[in-house]
């Protein structure tokens, strides 16, 4: 996937542990819209499940268009005639994978949530966020230089300390670089928590946008968000685009492409002719750059235009059109989800079975690395609650509840060998509660359904990611066994091991109460990649069985390792920049092994310049401490790192100028306590920091020297700290207390 310009958008989601909200089918008061009167009280029936199906229609749209991007509509034709269905196996690619346009539309969003503003968030905290979540030339964001890539650009512009919306203005960057096609695709959630409320999500919309973009691009961001918003209440589609142009100045560019463009299929009737007249007046050859944000909604608005309430239809002509199909499918799928609803997104084929939910989020955060779309849809219905104004709703009991028609929260059957058939199969005698998985196997088969804990596919989009469960978590899942026919069913997980081996760890076999518990046993530091039911018969068997919900109890968890699993054990000396360390977010110029003269074994992380780090965990983690031996051979500072939720909020204890330092970064240093230390260089020392409710305490060499108390970072992850030299670590451990 490659674009030269590209993306934006804002918002937020966030610390969601686990206490995602239920999502009932409730009735509530809203502000709604209509041309004349946007404002008017109505009634927005089943806010979450619309909101689920928003997602689902997003990230459907990804999908379909995702493998195809940058292909021109003539090559597309000859080779499929009319993409109306998954086409990624065609070219060999994976169905699921990173890409900027879900891992920025669900990161960005968290900007309402993370200041607690919500509909009332500043500008300049928008782009707060943006320097939050993205690690530069890793995450999120097409990295292809300044002037080339719009993103790019507004985050280095940020990072220099111009706020938003200065950072994405044509007057700092230029029309053209301003104007590429990150306005609209990153836009999606600001119209999903503003629901029946159009003005409104216009309003957010300008401010997220801004961020990255200006002028026309704004606009195109703007008339998405409305259009979404209102389509919570509106299903009709030519009052939704009335709708969203109604948001922008009449004399814009997008509202003179709207309009012709409508006009256009009512006379042509045949989305080809419409087509070849965009070309003509709104074309890439007229509106230049990477990736210009005209010539693409113009297909957009043709593909709604045609579609009307057909998901299928509109999401195959967007796709068929070319261009920047996984933008584009993107958009028109988030809006006509919310038309078609749950019901109409697999009228004509079937999106959901083969997805399974699954999403990969790339932050620097690594809580949402591996998420699904009902939990994601659950975040953006809990910050919509709070940006309307209405009640809460109560938290739901359990991690995953698959609550939502046909939800799979990322659990799909793995491939098996000859003679094994497994299927998701939706479940038609109105439960909702619960995925089921009917199977069929041979005498001796051996079945398995997981979902993923980490990311195990690496093309698309740079992915960094932390796993969900870690050693001493404990996992139970409960299970509807009325349908199953087989004599041994077991909850497993799956490790990385050392060149790439796997291994499982399994509980006991399901009780007849369909209650399944294991308890992650230590796996020597490598990461959790997949959570997942394990049948098995001796006899031929077929059945069902339904997972009805499945609880992660954080407890003791805990990582010990004398130095991070990596890549890097092949090699003698040196790792690269490139080298992963599996279920760690790290930045670094070089990895090495111990120096000759080192009387302990140590890994070395050297950063030339700047600060780098290496961290895992999330936010279910919250009482931990973290200690390591430390020895800096030359650098300006080493420590530790508590409570990290972004590059701008963490807890940190690190040596300094001759002083222990103990500090909290939120969108700037405090310093909470420090002393002065004798540290000489190659000096190994035991450096501890521990968190405990609002209590933050900092041991050197085992006896406490620092004491302090923080009250806005209660959770995330823990690592390691070391900027402008060579630090070596040995024996990391964190752990819950």
């Amino acid at each position: 996937m490659k674009r030269f310009f590209a993306y934006f958008l804002l918002a937020a989601v966030c610390g969601c542990l686990l206490d995602s909200k239920t999502l009932a089918q409730d009735t509530v008061q809203t502000k709604a819209m209509n041309t004349q009167q946007p404002e008017d009280t109505i009634m927005v029936q089943n806010y979450e499940e619309q909101v689920y199906a928003a997602v689902l229609g997003k990230v459907i749209g990804v999908y379909l268009g995702r493998p195809i991007e940058g292909w021109q509509k003539e090559v597309i034709e000859e080779r499929w005639g009319y993409v109306d269905h998954y086409v990624h196996k065609d070219l060999n690619a994976a169905l699921i994978a990173a890409d900027d346009d879900i891992s920025g539309p669900f990161t960005f969003v968290r900007a309402l949530e993370d200041s607690g503003l919500y509909a009332d968030t500043p500008d300049s905290f928008y782009g707060d966020t943006w320097l939050n979540y993205l690690l530069e030339d890793k995450t999120i964001l097409s990295w292809h230089g300044m002037g080339a890539s719009t993103e790019q650009t507004a985050y280095l512009r940020l990072k220099a300390g111009v706020k938003s919306p200065e950072s994405g203005s044509a007057k700092l960057n230029g029309k053209v670089v301003s104007e590429q096609i990150g306005g609209q695709i990153f836009i999606d959630p600001i119209g999903m928590v503003c629901p029946g409320n159009p003005k409104l999500a216009a309003k957010l919309a300008r401010k997220a946008a801004g961020v990255s973009h200006d002028g026309e691009a704004v606009n195109a961001a703007v008339v998405v968000a409305a259009m979404e918003a209102a389509a919570f209440v509106e299903k009709d589609m030519d009052k939704l685009l009335d709708i969203g142009i109604a948001q922008i100045p009449q004399d814009s560019l997008i509202a003179q492409l709207h309009r012709d463009v409508r006009q256009w299929c009512k006379e042509d009737g045949d989305w080809r002719k419409t087509h070849q007249r965009i070309e003509e007046k709104y074309g890439s050859a007229i509106h230049g750059g990477g990736c210009h944000m005209i010539p693409n909604h113009a297909l957009m608005v043709m593909a709604w235009a045609y579609g009307q309430s057909d998901f299928q239809k509109a999401l195959a002509i967007v796709n068929t059109s070319g261009k920047d199909t996984d933008c584009n499918s993107g958009n028109v799928g988030c809006l006509m989800g919310i038309i078609a609803g749950l019901d109409g997104i697999c009228e004509g084929y079937d999106f959901r079975t083969e997805m399974a939910d699954r999403i990969y989020i790339s932050s620097a955060d690594g809580t949402n690395s591996v998420s699904d779309c009902l939990t994601e849809a659950r975040k953006l219905a809990a910050i919509g609650r709070k940006v309307m104004g209405w009640p809460e709703l109560p938290a739901s009991p359990h991690w995953l509840d698959f609550s939502e028609r046909g939800a799979a929260q990322g659990f799909a059957p793995e491939e098996t060998t000859r003679g094994i058939v497994v299927e998701h199969t939706w479940r038609t005698d109105g439960v909702t509660n619960g995925a089921r998985f009917s199977y069929k196997m041979p005498a001796g088969g051996v079945a398995r359904i997981s979902a993923p804990m980490l990311p195990t596919q690496r093309g698309g989009y740079n992915i960094v990611a932390t796993p969900k469960i870690y050693s001493g978590m404990t996992v139970q899942m409960t299970l509807d066994t009325h349908e199953c026919t087989a004599s041994d069913v077991r909850l497993f997980v799956r490790y990385a091991m050392p060149k790439g081996e796997k291994e499982m760890a399994y509980s006991e076999p399901v009780d007849a109460d369909g209650h399944l518990t294991l308890t992650v046993p230590d796996t020597n530091g490598f990461p959790v990649v997949a959570l997942g039911l394990e049948i098995r018969d001796n006899d031929t068997c077929a059945g069902a069985l339904t997972i009805r919900h499945v609880d992660l109890i954080p407890g003791k968890f805990f990582f010990h390792a004398t130095t991070l699993p990596s890549e890097h054990s092949s090699v003698k000396e040196y790792a690269r920049p490139n080298t992963e360390v599996d279920g760690w977010i790290a930045s670094f110029n070089f990895l090495r092994r111990s120096f000759s003269n080192d009387k302990e074994k140590l890994q070395y992380f050297i950063k030339d310049v700047g600060m780098g780090y290496a961290y895992t965990g999330n936010r279910y983690w919250k009482d931990m401490s973290i200690e390591a031996r430390i020895s800096i051979h030359m650098a300006t500072s080493a420590g530790l790192l508590a409570h990290i939720q972004g590059m701008q909020r963490y807890i940190s204890l690190a040596y300094r100028d001759g002083k222990l330092v103990l500090a909290r970064q939120y969108y700037g240093e405090e310093i909470l306590a420090e002393c002065p230390v004798d540290w000489p260089l190659d000096t190994v020392r035991l450096l501890k920091l521990e968190c405990r409710g609002t209590a933050i305490a900092a041991y050197l060499d085992g006896e406490k020297v620092l004491e302090a108390t923080d009250d806005k970072l209660s959770s995330g992850g823990a690592g390691l700290l070391f900027a402008d030299g060579c630090v070596g670590f040995a024996e990391i451990d964190i752990r819950g207390i």
